[in-house]
């Protein structure tokens, strides 16, 4: 069993792990994992998280106090609509992280086990000669660590320095600002490497039985070469000697009664060679051996393992056992970030939908809450959507494809039936992909729904819908206002237009009166 260990999957997440304890995202004790490779709960690395999380709460909710005049300002100038949407999405970057966090305390024990049970189905595989590259997976750490963090502060420095006030000191907590969704992306490339290990291996699987199929195919060919080859050459040694047996066959009889028949003597008549018939026969038998000989090396060396249903029935239900091992862990895998996924894709349908709809009101001169100040800009609002688009859109792909790569399994088994064409081989075959049909893994978030390809149609379909919607609410809240100060300034004029024809009348009359007290003196 020792010759066929397998390091674990662990040791190519160790600059994550690190990244991720110095942040204060996962409880796990690091003396552990850098000694031994393994996930083991720690309670002062739960303490560390606890604390990192309400510390990153305070000055998330300090930021917000300190441009609380703007949203101040925009509950008065603005409908109502566009205010509760604001404070909404403005703490739901904070759930998000917190339920992360909190599923992080609470997976402690599970999620080592996952990676333990990982390891085994390595070794099992490396019994049956399936070859899994991990070496990958560290590349692919690296890229994604190096694409958030470019992402992020691009987003948070840009947008400090083209929006903010940088002049006023509070303006720094505008850092703490991508702290929620920095959290998210990291523990959510925990999520997408080991789902993308999983689809690995069930790729190694389905390798394994293709391979069997093609070698089948290949020795196929071979044996139907060499036997129209053999048969071929046949033919043409029996055609020579019914020629020689047809040519004044008296006369060999005659002249080489007294060869030996091991001898091959040459005889000419005229223009023909002839060759005794005994030694003929002597050089078809060789050949006949060596051939036989040749074809038997050539089967030895192209043998195929479909050709031996006993021995194939045993490593078609080792691949099936480790099909099914693969199917329950990746449901344990879903499990685990179940809570986390669903806040995740409830966070990228709203935040998408809000930034552009915050974008159209920065268009029109509208003011806008205070953490989404980057619907200003059109570089950081493209900026923004593709950063938290790509996690959601690579996410549901990522599960889509493993969904994809399991439930593939039974048809590359099914092939090795078609090509072996051997009844108890299809017996074998039909109860294996039972089997397989029972035990198939579905990707979802809580159960709500699927991560696929139908999922992520439908979630832009309701991202342009709501945006249609909040756009025409928004346009009749502005036609309302509108109204309402152009009746407010027509009745401001009509009373004064009232006012003013009084005092005119007034004063009309008071020089009348003056005018006429005067002639009637004089008269």
């Amino acid at each position: 069993m020792s010759q066929y260990t397998v390091q674990s999957i662990l040791f190519y997440f160790s600059q994550l792990f690190v990244l991720c304890k110095f942040l204060g995202i996962y409880p796990y004790n690091l003396q552990i994992f850098q000694q031994y490779g393994e996930l083991k709960k720690s309670t002062i690395g739960t303490i560390c998280v606890v604390l990192s999380m309400v510390v990153v709460i305070i000055l998330y909710n300090l930021l917000i106090l300190s441009f609380s005049e703007q949203d101040d300002t925009l509950k008065t100038s603005q409908s109502t609509l566009t205010f509760v949407i604001g404070i909404f999405l403005t703490y739901i970057g904070l759930v998000m992280m917190a339920t992360d966090q909190l599923s992080a305390i609470r997976n402690q024990k599970s999620l080592g086990q996952l990676y333990d049970r990982i390891r085994i189905v390595d070794e099992r595989l490396l019994r049956e000669g399936c070859l899994v590259d991990n070496t990958t997976l560290r590349k692919r750490i690296s890229i994604m660590i190096v694409l958030v963090f470019i992402c992020e502060l691009t987003i948070m420095i840009s947008s400090y320095i083209v929006l903010v006030d940088h002049t006023k000191w509070k303006s720094l907590l505008w850092i703490f600002s991508c702290f929620p969704t920095l959290y998210n992306s990291l523990d959510k490339i925990w999520f997408a490497v080991t789902l993308h290990a999983l689809q690995q291996r069930f790729f190694a699987i389905n390798k394994a039985l293709n391979d069997m199929v093609e070698e089948h195919e290949r020795y196929k060919i071979l044996s139907t070469t060499n036997n129209n080859a053999g048969n071929k050459k046949e033919n043409q040694i029996r055609q020579f000697l019914r020629d020689v047996q047809e040519e004044n066959l008296n006369y060999l009889y005659a002249e080489l009664s007294g060869a030996a028949a091991s001898d091959i003597v040459k005889y000419k008549m005229g223009k023909n060679r002839i060759i005794p018939v005994a030694a003929v026969a002597t050089s078809f038998n060789n050949f006949n051996q060596l051939s036989a000989k040749k074809n038997s090396q050539t089967k030895i060396m192209y043998e195929s393992q479909l050709s031996n249903v006993i021995k194939v029935e045993e490593k078609l239900n080792n691949l099936c056992q480790l099909h099914d091992e693969l199917c329950e862990i990746g449901k344990m895998l879903n499990e685990l970030w179940s809570y986390p996924i669903l806040v995740l894709m409830a966070y990228g349908f709203l935040i998408f939908t809000a930034q552009l709809y915050f974008l159209y009101c920065a268009t029109q001169g509208q003011d806008i809450p205070t953490l989404f100040l980057s619907a200003r800009n059109a570089f950081i609002t493209a900026l923004f959507l593709f950063y938290t688009a790509g996690k959601c859109i690579y996410l549901i792909f990522l599960s889509w494809k493993t969904s994809l790569e399991s439930k593939s399994t039974g048809i590359y088994m099914h092939k090795c039936g078609v090509v072996a064409d051997n009844n108890e081989l299809y017996e074998i075959i039909n109860h294996l992909s039972l089997k397989l049909l029972n035990h198939t893994v579905d990707f979802t978030a809580c159960g709500f729904f699927s991560l696929n390809m139908e999922t992520l149609y439908g979630i832009s379909g309701g991202i342009t819908s709501y945006l249609i919607i909040l756009i025409q609410f928004n346009l009749a809240a502005q036609q309302a206002k509108e109204a309402m100060n152009s009746y407010s300034s027509n009745r401001t004029s009509d009373m004064d237009s009232e006012e003013e024809p009084d005092t005119t009348t007034s004063l009309t009359s008071l020089i009348s009166s003056t005018i006429t007290t005067a002639l009637t003196t004089e008269i």
